[in-house]
């Protein structure tokens, strides 16, 4: 924190985290939007809405004393002060998660009052997978000339041909990456970029119909949008009791994302031999999650859940625009040797040539 405190200096900054530990605004760096919320808040399990955000700071620290003493009992355990009903922690977490407003308007203030000056995006520990504060980062520094965008995380850097001409990635610790940042020393981390984005190999008629052929034999109703994202595009699938993904797998890692209908269900096959399956939806008592990651080299099917009487499901995922578009398919007899007791799944979702 103290290293930060001397990269940032005098500039103005704000922070957008997806930490929920107050850690930043402990350290004095005051100017801070904590998108996932707060450890240290709290909402009414009966009456999020009416009954409002409370401060635990000093509720905790009680808590902890009787824990030490050995006097906690669960009538110590902290209860809205309005109706008496338990409370959740004020994250994503919780159904009724409450935003913080005021941070959030500031962090928009801040954007907007210095829109066309010298910005540095400065990203630390963001994996591929934190698409909530990453996609946006990206595509901010591709929207403007004048913003860099500068990422520590590693093993896992992830710049897009579209802004890597501007960016600098630090495949390291983020206090070695500190250190070489502060002193202009070499603290061997290994670096990516600036460097110009490579040209687009264009495919040929034939070579983009047989793409289109292969990709509606797995995404049986589909869709992609072209509209500008940097480093990938939208693709939304939609799925029903007869026509569901075959498995398969992709040369790159996936988020998928729910986004209506009926939950859907995606079956995953890892490389190293673990199965699982992951219900998308909004039913967190159904156990259904908005959004998952798939690591890459993982072959997924997926199906509609069926159970709400939609009768489809709609989800999306990024493709991106410098992959080749390839799409791998498992040997069932592989499958089945490594996955003996999933076979109903594998017979259900195999495709027929494969």
């Amino acid at each position: 924190m103290n290293d930060l405190k001397k990269i940032i200096g005098d500039k103005p900054y704000y922070i957008g985290t997806s930490n929920v530990d107050h850690h930043f605004d402990l350290a004095s760096l005051t100017n801070t939007f904590e998108i996932e919320g707060n450890w240290l808040e709290a909402i009414c399990s009966k009456h999020p809405d009416k009954h409002g955000v409370y401060k635990l700071d000093q509720k905790i620290h009680e808590f902890y004393e009787k824990d030490q003493a050995g006097t906690l009992t669960e009538a110590n355990i902290p209860k809205c002060d309005t109706c008496g009903a338990p409370f959740e922690i004020n994250t994503t977490e919780s159904q009724g998660f409450q935003i913080n407003q005021n941070r959030l308007a500031a962090f928009q203030n801040f954007i907007q009052t210095n829109e066309g000056k010298r910005l540095v995006i400065f990203e630390l520990g963001i994996g591929p997978r934190n698409q909530m504060i990453k996609a946006p980062s990206m595509q901010l520094v591709a929207s403007d000339e004048n913003i860099r965008y500068i990422t520590i995380n590693k093993g896992e850097l992830l710049i897009p041909d579209l802004i890597k001409e501007k960016s600098i990635g630090f495949s390291s610790s983020i206090d070695t990456a500190f250190k070489e940042l502060l002193t202009g020393k070499s603290f061997d981390t290994t670096t990516e970029g600036p460097e110009k984005a490579k040209p687009k190999s264009h495919l040929t008629p034939e070579q983009i119909k047989k793409q289109e052929e292969m990709m509606q034999t797995f995404y049986p109703n589909y869709q992609i949008d072209c509209s500008f994202r940097p480093g990938s595009m939208p693709m939304y699938l939609m799925i029903d009791q007869t026509h569901h993904s075959h498995l398969h797998t992709v040369q790159y890692g996936q988020s998928w994302m729910y986004s209506l209908g009926d939950a859907a269900i995606v079956h995953c096959f890892t490389q190293d031999g673990q199965y699982y399956s992951v219900r998308l939806g909004l039913d967190k008592s159904k156990g259904e999650v908005h959004g998952f990651y798939a690591d890459s080299g993982t072959f997924f099917a997926i199906e509609d859940a069926n159970d709400t009487v939609v009768g489809f499901s709609q989800i999306n995922t990024e493709i991106p625009t410098n992959g080749s578009g390839e799409i791998l398919v498992p040997r069932k007899d592989k499958l089945l040797e490594l996955f003996p007791n999933q076979r109903d799944i594998i017979e259900r979702f195999t495709a027929p040539n494969a």
